[in-house]
């Protein structure tokens, strides 16, 4: 079969339409004429190098021409635009460990479960894990201008890659032959303000007879953006005009328990800096009005990539990376229950912890605030806004460097060898924090101690202020060979085989300030750790052509760990092709995963959390995120503040499990399709309980939970352990057409959906099996729909993305209390609203040389859409949506 037969062009389509953007263009690479030889090239799936990109696993291809198409600013843009990517961390986290990265989930099997390579090999895990528990890829510093193509496979590769080959994999290859010099700018804002960038790419390149050089630089400047540039959102202030759960902070400034207590009148509220909460008659405050959207950032890229000719069929190849970026985050400043005071008869005694100070004369004692309480014990619930925004500037350096040689022996086969290195250094400096030691020596200070229901001066602030800081590092050194080439000879062709082997060695260390560490700084805690691991694997593959229209691969691949031991991992794909327009292709798939290096290695880590305290909540006679007039009631059914500890657990194993795929492509002359039924599974699942989860089922969770002896929630303990299983069914779709003008120009479009069957998960055998979609917060489908449109020297593409309707995260709670009230449940009133973005793009080739290009981002200013069942700021789930709004881009190039 030629390599550009109707059925090779369909083969092509099925795996570069999953973007539904790639019949825009087709990189050169992939197309031959029929009188050509064609070179033979390895396709994100395997190690086989072959004629044509025909495999039987799914890929997705984004060529650099259609994330430009689309007005994709970066990366991690183009890979959250994908069907397949269920949720997405972003620099939207501001309240998180990993403020200044990114990272995506394919097929909902989480970030730590997608690997990430660029020309296939692997890179640097992120040294801080996401929420303090999960190692992952930072996509945030992958370099944009550098990039060829990205080929996702939306299938387990443990076969072909080794572990984390869960979800899916993600290839980013390089240009590898860029000649001459271009200058790239782009400046893009939003249309309601906050969030601007500008962004200036170089490429250098230059060739000779033997070989080739070529340099990226970038460099990203990004502007803040506040919750007060959303106003047309609502989400310059707490209460979220679209969730009747949202609800100003009650931590503003009152003295919580026993009765008599001094409060502070709507006045004193006001001149103190604070905000009258008059729906719930309390001193509260509005915590929007001083929190990021997204940080302020810069970053600079650089890749230089080198191949020259050792002779003619030796060639010495590499690339050295280096990647620097700062992001400066801001929320709100301290709330603090932390210090109890106790009143028998005269006597006030103040305590935290070990530390305890008793005054004798209650009537002058704190500024007077207990002289007409009862006996008792209080707390002073107070927002420190006198130490201003709680800030954090995050310092990221990757470091990357590989070298090798590769060629071809006995004319037939292809073989490569690289030693390859990589670091990453995080440094996160922290302000507008204090230590408890200093605000307890603040309030206890002199003979009668000073009152926390009155502002603290400046130079008392800076007595107590401290700058928590943390250092994280994370190294990664690897050596691989790999052979590929033509095994025997069988009656419907050649059999081929990739045989190879690698040794890996990872280490890293996350390590906080003491202060931080012992837990003595105020709303915030410490996540340390060290480890290392090695292992070493081999695999092969072999690729059989059984009969004209039927081809066999099998692969297999054995990796052994210093830490949990060894894993073999078999994979065996099929391709069908009853007809010249039709392939039906299968592929099952052994996949595992060794469990993160942080949940093995990393000491406890320490946090804070606002839960709703569910069980508490309904027998104080509360219902749950909803406003109580009480507010001990309202805290503990709002915003209970609570602390955290997420341990490790060295007695981890490997999880293990499959990938199965299914599937059919058409290919004709203007019209291509593809379906597929895919399917994953895993046993051992490593995770912890959330907090929020925990508090809501508290039957099930009772023992990770600590109480006070009134019963309320005071720590929740998550420690990683192997769960029972996750499994995780849906169906791809895409269908491209194309229309041929003539002297009018040239219309495609393109359509790619992922519809979401299944996913469910058990957290241990005589557990309830937890439907993921029912519980919420995981939308069942998605779908992309792009148009172009091509004449002569300009084009212009116009593309929609949908994410569907889907339960809120509360949902289940919200629908159990319900049902056990004997109330009606109002399925639609806890859902989130479908959501459909448009982006609309044109470009225009000036000369040869000089291209411009500009678009509108979110053409109708579609907002993220509420969550009615989320009482945590901002109500929507941030990893499927961001409050960017509106926005355009201008962007001009030139090339020497």
């Amino acid at each position: 079969m030629l390599p550009n037969s109707k059925m090779a062009k369909a083969v092509r389509f099925a795996l570069i339409s999953g973007a539904a953007t790639a019949a825009l263009t087709a990189p050169a690479v992939f197309a031959a004429s029929e009188d050509e030889s064609v070179e033979r090239i390895q396709v994100t799936g395997s190690r086989i190098k072959r004629t044509d990109m025909e495999t039987a696993t799914p890929i997705t291809v984004l060529s650099a021409d259609d994330m430009a198409k689309q007005g994709f600013t970066n990366i991690q843009d183009a890979l959250q635009s994908l069907t397949s990517t269920t949720s997405a961390m972003t620099g939207q986290s501001v309240h998180g460990f990993t403020p200044a990265a990114s990272s995506i989930s394919l097929r909902n099997a989480g970030a730590n479960r997608t690997l990430t390579l660029i020309n296939g090999k692997r890179l640097n895990q992120y040294p801080k894990p996401a929420n303090g528990t999960d190692n992952f890829v930072d996509t945030a510093n992958l370099p944009m201008e550098a990039v060829a193509r990205i080929e996702v496979l939306k299938s387990g590769g443990s076969a072909i890659y080794g572990a984390d080959a869960v979800g899916g994999v993600i290839n980013i290859i390089l240009k590898k032959d860029f000649e001459g010099v271009a200058l790239k700018y782009r400046h893009g804002d939003t249309f309601e303000g906050g969030g601007g960038s500008d962004r200036i790419a170089l490429s250098l390149g230059a060739s000779s007879d033997r070989g080739n050089v070529s340099t990226f630089i970038e460099f990203t400047n990004t502007e803040q953006l506040k919750a007060t540039d959303r106003e047309n959102f609502g989400l310059h202030t707490d209460k979220v005009p679209y969730s009747d759960f949202s609800n100003y902070s009650s931590y503003g400034a009152r003295i919580a328990g026993g009765t008599g207590a001094r409060q502070l009148t709507p006045d004193e509220c006001t001149a103190g800096g604070f905000f009258w909460d008059a729906g719930n008659t309390r001193c509260g405050f509005d915590r929007s009005q001083w929190r990021d959207l997204e940080p302020e950032r810069t970053r600079f890229i650089s890749s230089t990539n080198f191949n020259y000719e050792l002779s003619d069929d030796v060639s010495f190849v590499g690339r050295l990376d280096f990647a620097e970026a700062k992001s400066t985050t801001r929320i709100e400043p301290m709330a603090i229950n932390d210090y109890d005071v106790t009143v028998d008869g005269s006597n006030v005694t103040v305590s935290s912890g070990d530390l305890t100070k008793t005054f004798n004369n209650k009537t002058t004692v704190l500024g007077g605030d207990f002289a007409n309480a009862e006996d008792g014990k209080y707390y002073y619930v107070r927002r420190l806004h006198e130490f201003g925004n709680r800030t954090g500037e995050t310092k990221t350096r990757n470091y990357f460097f590989t070298a090798g040689l590769e060629g071809v022996v006995f004319e037939d086969y292809n073989w490569d060898a690289s030693v390859n290195y990589g670091r990453t250094n995080v440094d996160v400096f922290r302000g507008g924090y204090a230590t408890v030691g200093g605000m307890f020596d603040y309030i206890t200070a002199g003979e009668n101690g000073n009152s926390l229901l009155k502002n603290i001066s400046s130079e008392d602030v800076e007595a107590a202020s401290y700058t928590p800081f943390e250092r994280a590092q994370s190294t990664q050194k690897n050596v691989q060979a790999n052979i590929t080439g033509s095994a025997f000879d069988m009656p419907a062709g050649e059999a081929l085989f990739a045989f190879g082997a690698e040794y890996t060695e990872q280490d890293y260390q996350s390590e906080s300030d003491s202060e931080s560490a012992k837990g003595n700084i105020l709303t915030t805690g410490g996540s340390s750790g060290a480890g290392d691991r090695s292992y070493w694997a081999t695999y092969a593959e072999l690729s059989m052509p059984v009969l004209d229209q039927l081809t066999v691969d099998v692969a297999v691949r054995y990796d052994e760990y210093s830490d949990f031991g060894g894993n073999v991992s078999p994979q065996i794909t099929v391709q069908y092709r009853p007809m010249d327009e039709l392939l039906i292709r299968a592929s099952a798939t052994s996949v595992f995963r060794a469990p993160d290096m942080h949940r093995v290695y990393g000491d406890a880590t320490k946090g804070f959390n606002q839960v709703i305290d569910f069980k508490q909540c309904q027998a104080m006679g509360g219902t749950p995120a909803q406003p109580n007039s009480d507010p001990k009631i309202n805290e503990i059914c709002n915003e209970l503040h609570i602390d955290t500890t997420t341990g490790a657990n060295k007695d981890l194993e490997a999880e293990t499990g499959y990938t199965a795929n299914i599937g059919a492509v058409w290919g004709g002359d203007s019209l291509n399709a593809s379906f597929d039924l895919w399917e994953w599974k895993l046993d051992d699942m490593v995770s912890d309980i959330s907090t929020s989860k925990a508090a809501r089922e508290y039957d099930t969770y009772e023992d990770m939970l600590t109480r006070d002896a009134d019963g309320t929630i005071t720590h929740i303990n998550a420690v990683a352990m192997n769960l029972a299983y996750q499994k995780v069914r849906g169906i791809d779709f895409t269908a491209g057409y194309g229309w041929d003008l003539n002297d009018l120009g040239e219309f495609k479009l393109n359509f790619q959906g992922t519809y979401i069957l299944l996913s469910e998960g058990q957290t241990d055998p005589t557990a309830d099996i937890d439907d993921d979609i029912d519980d919420g917060g995981l939308p069942q489908y998605r779908a992309n729909l792009i148009l172009g449109y091509y004449i002569e020297d300009f084009e212009t593409t116009l593309g929609a993305y949908h994410t569907a309707r889907m339960h809120g995260v509360s949902y289940k709670s919200f629908k159990k209390s319900a049902t056990d009230a004997g109330e009606a449940f109002d399925e639609s009133a806890h859902e989130v609203a479908s959501m459909t973005k448009w982006n609309l793009t044109a470009g225009y080739n000036i000369t040869d040389a000089i291209k411009v290009q500009a678009g509108v981002i979110n053409l109708f200013d579609a907002g993220p859409n509420f969550d009615p069942t989320d009482s945590s700021w901002p109500h929507y789930p941030r990893g499927v949506y961001n409050a960017r709004g509106r926005e355009f881009f201008l962007e001009g190039e030139v090339k020497f």
